[in-house]
């Protein structure tokens, strides 16, 4: 379903250097520390409970064929995969992923992660981003907490560049696990049936 909207990283660089053979849609900058999983460019998920951003990622913009026409809120959209971790994440990989982003053109970034820590390059990074005119759109996370009182990151920076999304439930209600907050979170999305 995706495979029409995944952006060529045949051009893509780092750092204003080209890998070797290009990205396989974008890159991976988790770093396992282990031999077999280094940073590379295939940022394709490890296992099986890595699927989220792919399931934002079709929620953006499969082409699924109704009958009629297309569906999808933006089917036109290039998705760049961008792996920072897995069951953990890394700071600086996020940092290397935001910057590579801009490097190689993104316009959005969709950021389904969150912690309760801020990180100063984290934030640096995103207001490179955003000096550039990107978007951050970010999870409000799900701890069932009011983002104002418990600060979840990235969703609390307090950029004009973030979108914090809580999650909603099959009748458009806030889902039982989604944080929220009346001020600093902006739109609710389908997380939930």
């Amino acid at each position: 379903d995706l495979i029409r909207n995944m952006w060529d990283g045949s051009d893509c660089t780092i750092n204003g250097l080209a890998p070797l053979d290009g990205c396989i849609h974008g890159y991976d900058f988790y770093a396992t520390g282990s031999t077999t999983m280094e940073k590379d460019n295939d940022p394709a998920p490890s296992s099986p409970t890595e699927r989220h951003g792919t399931h934002v990622a079709g929620i953006i913009a499969a082409e699924m064929g109704n009958g009629i026409g297309t569906i999808g809120i933006a089917p036109r959209a290039k998705i760049m995969a961008l792996r920072v971790g897995s069951t953990t994440l890394s700071s600086s990989a996020i940092v290397e992923a935001i910057d590579f982003a801009i490097e190689n053109g993104a316009t959005v970034i969709n950021a389904s992660y969150s912690g309760t820590a801020s990180s100063t390059p984290e934030r640096t990074a995103m207001e490179r981003f955003e000096s550039e005119g990107g978007i951050f759109v970010a999870a409000a996370a799900n701890y069932e907490e009011d983002i104002e009182l418990v600060p979840a990151f990235p969703a609390s920076y307090d950029l004009d560049s973030v979108i914090a999304v809580a999650a909603t439930d099959a009748d458009d209600g806030l889902a039982w696990f989604s944080n929220y907050g009346a001020v600093s979170v902006d739109v609710g999305a389908p997380g939930v049936d």
